[in-house]
């Protein structure tokens, strides 16, 4: 079985007239890079990556994978889909192997494992071992430009719909302000909903350490991204000031990267985003050195006892990788390096394509419940999808 075909289809999105916005950007939307393998027996996978902003970014993307990571492809072999994997991070570290490289990367390495499962009838959990057979949901409904009564109104839907953890954009000017948005939140939802906050890199350390005290008064589950994603030393000071969780991971790259934070102590939740990550193999692959750090954490199997070693929790984060968002579905886990007991795997419910037409990340502004949650929790697929 060879992979014979490699279609690219680029989806534009139209601009969003009233666009979510955090502290770092607004999301007017671009569009998405869809592609689809075809093997010579006709199986068929697929995988894709979604583009919040930038509409060219979607041209740049499919012309890359057209010239640089699809000869690499054709004819091989979805069963050495780890081996291609490395074949295209080895053709791309001339010119960088992060950023749209990785993305493109990603979305290969995606539709393989699709092919992979489905030319053997079985979802791909059966191929990387499960732990659990479901997942906890929370619901990020918070965005910035909502106003006190739209956002009070959101999250409360959310809650209502069985989501019991809520996650909110913060990094607002001033710390009052955000204060205040973390207040107006906990009067909608309750106490006994979990509420995490977001302030999307916009911060500094010393923001974030004063900002992060407040969160802890105010029982926030965890804090996340406060400062730039490649500032360790500024994250390392973060965990060992602050007692309230601190998360990040979804803007870093690479296997290395994810170590150096490790090794730091530097993170309390890691969050790898499954386009810049590298996809499914960099998530559960094994190394090829065989190092100890998980590379990209891993989220299921032998790796992921490293994952226990170092104390932490893994949250899969999946915006824009569909076949990804569905496929990665088990991480055991152990207790943060606070004490605080964390289930194995947050999966951000609605960030990925298949939810966010039903608006549960908050571009259409509702939190219709997709039909896979069950009292916040997503079930395991028993069949290939």
């Amino acid at each position: 079985m060879q992979i014979a075909k490699l279609d690219i289809r680029i989806n534009r999105a139209k601009l969003n007239p009233n666009p979510v916005r955090d502290a770092l950007q607004t999301l007017s939307g671009a569009g998405n890079v869809e592609l689809t393998l075809e093997t010579d027996g006709g199986i068929r996978g697929t995988g894709d990556v979604y583009f919040g902003r930038v509409a060219g970014a979607v041209d740049a993307l499919a012309a890359l994978i057209e010239h640089v990571l699809k000869p690499l492809v054709i004819g091989t072999s979805p069963a050495d889909v780890r081996g291609t994997h490395q074949a295209m991070l080895r053709e791309t570290e001339y010119h960088g192997s992060s950023g749209l490289a990785m993305l493109g990367i990603s979305a290969i390495d995606t539709a393989l494992w699709d092919c992979l499962g489905k030319s053997l009838g079985v979802p791909c959990w059966h191929l990387w071992g499960r732990v659990h057979d479901r997942l906890p949901a929370y619901a990020m409904v918070g965005w910035l430009n909502y106003d006190d009564v739209e956002v009070q109104r959101i999250c409360a839907q959310a809650v209502q719909q069985g989501f019991r953890a809520v996650k909110i954009k913060v990094g607002y000017p001033t710390l009052a302000q955000d204060i205040k948005r973390v207040k107006t939140v906990r009067e909608a939802i309750g106490s006994d909903v979990r509420l995490m906050v977001d302030a999307n890199q916009s911060l500094t350390t010393t923001e974030a350490i004063q900002r992060g005290r407040a969160f802890e008064d105010l029982g926030c589950f965890w804090w996340e991204e406060p400062i730039p994603a490649d500032d360790i030393d500024g994250y390392a000071e973060l965990a060992h000031a602050l007692d309230i969780p601190i998360a990040t991971g979804e803007n870093l790259y690479s296997t290395h990267d994810f170590a150096r934070f490790l090794k730091r102590d530097a993170v309390d939740i890691i969050q790898p985003d499954l386009r810049r990550a590298g996809g499914a193999d960099s998530a559960i692959g094994h190394r090829p050195n065989g190092g100890c750090i998980p590379p990209a954490i891993r989220l299921a199997r032998r790796r992921a006892g490293a994952v226990e070693h170092h104390g932490l929790s893994a949250q899969c984060h999946v915006p824009g990788n569909r076949i990804a968002e569905s496929r990665i579905k088990a991480a055991p886990g152990r207790r943060l390096r606070h004490g605080a007991q964390w289930p194995r795997v947050r999966l951000g419910v609605g960030s990925g394509p298949p939810l966010r037409s039903a608006g549960l990340n908050g571009f259409e502004g509702n939190t219709k419940l997709s039909p896979e949650l069950k009292n916040h929790f997503r079930q395991v697929p028993y069949n290939p999808e």
